[in-house]
């Protein structure tokens, strides 16, 4: 009877023995999996939080050798690198296995992957003969391709010879003592139309004063209108050229110059269909001071990062103060000088043969990192940076990317904020060939960046309508959100008094969303949207259309001295043919109207540009 009493207790104190160290077992396998998942969703957290913060870099500065400027560790490596330690994940430290690695995505130049991984410690288990353990994630992020304005190819705007024929728009910029209700929305001052009806804290998204872009004392702080150049490789490198370089008025309607200065025989020349189709410097000015003038202002930037402006190099900056042209038609003493050391003087155009020998700042294309100005008696001061013969291979640029920055400065070339400068600038930009002859460059691309502004002299002929191409969207914004915002459009006149705006796929169809899209009117500025102060003009769900009435004289409907912001999906399925990705903004008016409207563009997306990849 004892014996097996004894048995049993020595029975039971080994269940309570194995129950206890089983028990012990299973909570030390509990803490060490929490312990696992913890080290796990922190290493995966490090791996995208690095990916997102390299990936701005690529492709062109992936590792410490390719930084710009060299040793700063802006690139893709050395950012990723950093952001992990920051996370608490050191590539330097050994002792617990971690292990940080940066690498290319294959077929993805615009992807980055990273792997971070460590050591799991293990605590409780270890008794039982488990040990530590590595635990690595990876991550993918990826950058969106910035959003170009304004129309394909390697120009953008027009000269006088092609205005009204082949194309309808030129770029615009205006003085600072300018009403903004003119249609340029960022260079006259914010106080124009007065604070009593909203005065406006707009200012270009590059620009010192919201910090993506250093103070320069040669520079607006608010910013001035840039462009993208691309220079593809394999061909004779590149040249930008500006033209109509000089702020110019020749008169206004039938007084005007509708021809390219390009031969001393009218007959020959290049010209517009006449019409509204001028570059209309003198609209609401009038020219009655030489203080209305603006001297123009054009720095040559190299880009070595889309994302990042403190990494640009300036290259060259072409000032050239303004002319009075009005007097273009005369054989000699056509041009007052309007500003600069000479303000006052006269100049004559003079000609080698049938070609210009000087004043080719009007109404003439010139490179606008080396053009000199000679004979033009000192209206172009040319400045070229050291860093210009880095970049510069016997007068033309090397394949890359580089950024137009376009300012307006007083007649004398001293203030960006001075209000009796009125003038109202007409000119377009071009990438051609660095070859002798500067051909055509097929593969080049000039393009808007963030804002745009440009003028519209159209004939909207017996169909009332007008249609002209806004941005570029490629595949890669499939499933996202655009934003497009347009500052005092539809400001025409119109014999019907209704002026309906439709935003036009890469197919020519009006844009479409089953989800809806939202069109509103921020009044005057684009802040209005973050704080909701605006009115609805149309919302989702019950609106799928990108349409809207910027004016209705019958319904008091104006888009006047307002930004009119519209979101509009992309469809998941977006996938159009290559190259064919330009959407378009169409005028629908009434028949016969011939008109013009000065309208500022910015186009975005709805979210940030980077993102991670599933």
């Amino acid at each position: 009877m004892n014996h097996r009493l004894r048995s049993r207790r020595g029975q039971a104190i080994v269940i309570i023995a194995l129950t206890g160290t089983l028990m012990m077992a299973g909570v030390g396998l509990a803490v060490d999996v929490v312990i696992g998942y913890l080290y796990s969703v922190a290493t995966e957290r490090a791996a995208a939080a690095a990916a997102l913060s390299g990936v701005v870099f690529m492709p062109d500065q992936f590792n410490t050798f390719t930084a710009v400027p060299p040793g700063s560790r802006n690139d893709a490596w050395d950012r990723a690198i950093d952001e992990a330690k920051r996370n608490g994940f050191d590539a330097g430290d050994t002792a617990n296995g971690v292990v940080v690695t940066p690498s290319r995505v294959p077929g993805h130049a615009n992807q980055l992957q990273v792997t971070v991984g460590r050591q799991t410690p293990v605590f409780f288990m270890e008794v039982f003969g488990f040990r530590p353990y590595q635990v690595a994630k990876t991550a993918v992020a990826a950058y969106l391709p910035p959003i170009s304005l304004g129309q394909p190819g390697s120009q953008i705007g027009t000269s006088l010879g092609d205005l009204g024929r082949t194309r309808f728009i030129f770029m615009r910029t205006e003085g600072w003592g300018n009403d903004r209700g003119m249609g340029d929305a960022y260079t006259p001052s914010p106080f124009n139309p007065p604070a009593s009806q909203g005065a406006s804290n707009d200012v270009h998204q590059i620009s010192a004063v919201n910090g993506t872009e250093g103070s320069n004392p040669t520079l607006a702080d608010r910013g001035g209108y840039n462009y993208q150049i691309t220079v593809p490789t394999g061909g004779p490198g590149g040249v930008l050229q500006v033209y109509n370089a000089a702020y110019a008025p020749d008169g206004y309607g039938s007084a005007a110059n509708f021809c390219d200065n390009d031969n001393v025989n009218a007959a020959l020349r290049h010209c517009s269909i006449g019409g509204n189709n001028w570059y209309h410097e003198d609209d609401d000015m009038g020219g009655t001071s030489a203080a209305n003038y603006p001297t123009m202002r054009y720095s040559l930037y190299r880009v070595n990062n889309v994302f990042i402006r403190g990494s640009d190099v300036l290259l060259s900056q072409l000032t050239v103060y303004p002319i009075d042209a009005s007097n273009w038609s005369q054989s000699s003493n056509q041009y007052r000088i309007a500003g600069g050391p000479r303000l006052g003087q006269t100049l004559t155009q003079q000609y080698s043969g049938s070609a210009p020998s000087n004043m080719l700042i009007y109404h003439n294309w010139v490179d606008v990192a080396t053009y000199t100005g000679p004979q033009d008696g000192g209206l172009v001061v040319l400045q070229q940076a050291p860093a210009f013969g880095v970049y510069d291979q016997v007068g033309s640029l090397i394949p890359g990317t580089y950024r137009l920055r376009v300012d307006t400065l007083d007649n004398m070339g001293r203030s960006f904020t001075n209000l009796s400068t009125l003038g109202k600038k007409g000119y377009a930009l071009r990438a051609v060939n660095g070859d002798l002859g500067r051909s055509t460059c097929t593969t080049c691309h000039v393009t808007g960046w963030d804002d745009l502004c440009l003028f519209t002299p159209f004939d909207a002929g017996s169909g009332g309508q007008f249609t002209t191409a806004l941005f570029q969207l490629t595949p890669d914004y499939a499933g996202l959100t655009v934003t497009i915002d347009l500052w005092d459009v539809g400001d025409i006149a119109s014999t019907t008094g209704f002026v309906r705006i439709n935003i036009l796929d890469p197919t020519g169809a009006l844009a479409t969303s089953p989800s809806g899209i939202n069109i509103y009117d921020l009044g005057q500025q684009r802040a209005n949207l973050a704080t909701r102060n605006y009115t609805i003009w149309a919302s989702a769900p019950g609106n799928t259309i990108a349409s809207f009435v910027a004016l209705d004289t019958s319904r008091g409907v104006y888009a006047d001295n307002q930004w009119i912001h519209l979101e509009i999906p992309v469809p998941a399925t977006y996938n159009p043919p290559p190259g064919q990705y330009w959407w378009s903004m169409q005028y629908v008016t009434g028949a016969g109207t011939v008109t013009y409207d000065t309208v500022t563009v910015a186009v975005g997306l709805k979210g940030g540009p980077v993102h991670l990849v599933s």
